[in-house]
């Protein structure tokens, strides 16, 4: 059989040794920890929201903030793709292609969790109505600094972005009212843990073999991205168009005020 013109166009990397030597007991710890703290958002029982008595415009604030939150939450999945890749064509250890796995799973479960709070105070939204969020959350795992670095210099790099949201979860979980909210940002806080964790393994395993120049180049790219995220990201509104501002700005206070988990 003659091979495709595809399959004679787009080589395929070698994904040999395929490696089964554990080297990284720390990781794999986190791995047999996913397995047994894994949950299902679909079990969460939201009908305290559903009943409760809470204003149509907060209900539609609430629903437009938590849709903010899966569509970012879906955001991390194809970054993790990407890294799913890099490792299995780099040859990395079963471990580390395991908590990649579970990265990407356990991000597409926060997505769950989070429409489905969306749904329960009015509805999902499908799409972000500011044309700036539309635009910005596509381009929010920028894949050019990543690739710029090896491989676990990149995966630290990430680890920043999982200890910023870990603390803005930190504030939502104290701020929910509601038991369902609240049990649903518990879940979420405790699997970003075992993300923030394993950045802390591979920059101890990782940064002493880094050359001076390869540590400064993971800390402007840190800085680039850091300020990026925070200054024009989804973390800040500060680029919205005055009345979008203002309507978002008010949309948080609302969720805030009510106890939504904003």
């Amino acid at each position: 059989m003659q091979p495709s013109v595809l399959e004679e166009l787009v080589p395929i990397p070698n994904p040999y040794p395929v490696v089964a030597t554990m080297a990284y007991p720390e990781i794999w710890d986190l791995c047999t920890a996913a397995r047994d703290l894994a949950w299902d958002p679909a079990k969460i029982d939201f009908s305290d929201v559903v009943k409760a008595d809470i204003p149509p415009e907060v209900r539609a604030a609430g629903a437009e903030w938590w849709s903010l939150r899966a569509w970012m939450e879906h955001g991390a999945t194809p970054y993790g793709a990407e890294r799913l890749r890099d490792a299995i064509y780099g040859h990395q250890p079963f471990e580390v292609k395991q908590h990649i796995v579970n990265f990407i799973a356990e991000e597409l479960r926060h997505h769950e969790a989070s429409f489905r709070v969306a749904q329960a105070l009015q509805q999902y939204q499908e799409t972000p109505r500011s044309d700036y969020f539309q635009s910005i959350i596509p381009r929010f795992h920028d894949e050019a600094d990543e690739k710029a670095m090896s491989f676990f210099a990149g995966l630290a790099v990430n680890t920043l972005f999982e200890q910023i949201s870990g603390e803005l979860l930190q504030a939502r979980y104290e701020n929910a009212r509601y038991a369902s909210i609240k049990e649903a940002c518990r879940l979420i806080l405790r699997d970003e843990a075992r993300h923030i964790q394993f950045g802390r393994i591979i920059m101890r395993r990782f940064f002493g073999e880094l050359s001076a120049a390869d540590k400064q180049m993971l800390g402007a790219k840190v800085s680039k991205k850091l300020r990026g995220s925070l200054l024009s990201g989804v973390y800040a509104v500060v680029n919205l168009p005055a009345d979008e501002r203002a309507r978002s700005g008010r949309n948080r206070a609302l969720a805030t005020e009510y106890g939504l988990g904003a």
